[in-house]
């Protein structure tokens, strides 16, 4: 009779390797434990990634907000409420009421949120993540996910719901892995995410998350072997968490120059990194000049992008990055309106922003970067 087998592959937003080694976690559960690399970027750069086994310059994700023609912009009726100051249009009850209306209206099933971009400037943007990465079509690239992959391999397979909270996932997961039917499982998880960006990486609130993680993936395992003859697991995540310890106010010197967003420029200021596109040779030598004397952090060269795998022929992202030293934070930029204490999206080189890689089984495809998470998750389904 053949064995039955649980592959059970869990993604741990933010799960990163100093933070793995610093809280000394699931290392009976998962004894191989190792540095998994990151990519520049955001979740929105690293998930598609794990879900497709390719980079960023192939399936075309990056970050939420491009620039845009404002008669094409999906936000263009926004420039009736430019008058409303930053600070209330910025509080986030109307920000998640905002975004809710518009993923609506707009027929939007991706993660879509406005986050505190000024209304003054939406109507210059388009908002990337339209569909949802983790449903067939989702991936701008048209890459398939690995779960249009599971299920062309006939055996019983499970995502979790990304829309729902970390206690409904288990909750769900543990039901099924009583069933005894499902193969092929993928548990999404964001806790740790949410724990360190309010608290910081460090914290005690910290560590109480990642002890409570170790014994739901303890719990997991358990019952997993009481049901089936072998249970595979692998842990991993997109990026690290790093302490901030430092606000730059780098957005406000920029905007205080003298010239006009939307005719001279367009800026994305996203919590670590700004991303410009230039209309004159004026603003691109000012908007050079002011990043060029800051000490906050730096300018990114083309060739740093292309060996980041995050170079993109249209420049659709930008035509010109400014990352931040890590542990610094753009406050306000259109992510955050205040101080958060644990932030990720920093160098991918440095050393809390690398990704984790935690298994009980030695694979044939070995993990070292975040492309090379998919071709595992494959190789479960020909099992």
């Amino acid at each position: 009779m053949k064995k039955k087998t649980l592959h059970l592959f869990i993604f741990a937003d933010a799960l990163g390797w100093e933070l793995v080694q610093h809280y000394g976690i699931l290392k009976k559960v998962t004894p191989q434990q190792k540095k998994c690399e990151t990519l520049f970027g955001y979740s929105a750069t690293c998930d598609p990634t794990i879900l497709t086994g390719a980079s960023p310059r192939e399936h075309g994700h990056f970050s939420f907000f491009v620039k845009c023609d404002p008669k094409r912009s999906p936000f263009k009726l926004m420039r009736f409420f430019k008058w409303i100051p930053d600070r209330i249009g910025g509080y986030h009850k109307i920000r998640n009421r905002l975004s809710r209306y518009f993923s609506k209206s707009k027929g939007y099933t991706g993660y879509f949120q406005l986050y505190s971009v000024p209304f003054r400037f939406l109507p210059w943007l388009d908002y990337t993540e339209k569909q949802d990465i983790y449903e067939p079509g989702g991936i701008i690239g048209g890459q398939p996910t690995i779960f249009e992959t599971w299920k062309q391999s006939g055996k019983v397979w499970h995502r979790s719901n990304w829309r729902n909270g970390d206690a409904a996932n288990y909750a769900e997961m543990k039901a099924l892995i009583r069933k005894g039917e499902v193969e092929l499982a993928y548990l999404f998880t964001a806790g740790l995410d949410a724990a360190m960006h309010r608290y910081g990486p460090w914290s005690p609130q910290a560590k109480a998350a990642f002890l409570e993680f170790e014994q739901k993936v303890e719990s997991l395992e358990a019952l997993a072997k009481e049901h089936y003859d072998e249970v595979r697991i692998a842990i991993f995540s997109d990026h690290g968490m790093t302490e901030v310890t430092q606000n730059s106010d780098l957005r406000r010197r920029c905007e205080a120059l003298p010239l006009k967003y939307g005719v001279d420029y367009i800026a994305v200021w996203d919590s670590t990194m700004a991303r410009f596109w230039f209309s004159t040779d004026v603003a691109r030598e000012q908007i050079n000049a002011l990043l060029q004397q800051a000490n906050e952090g730096a300018i990114v060269s083309d060739e740093q992008l292309a060996d980041w795998r995050c170079d993109f022929a249209d420049q659709r992202y930008g035509e010109l990055f400014y990352l931040l030293k890590p542990g610094i934070l753009f406050v306000p930029s259109f992510l955050n309106m205040s101080h958060v204490p644990g932030m990720h999206g920093y160098s991918p080189d440095d050393k809390d922003s690398a990704a984790s890689w935690l298994a009980n089984f030695e694979s044939k495809h070995p993990v070292n970067r975040l492309e090379d998470i998919y071709a595992v998750m494959q190789a479960a389904a020909l099992d």
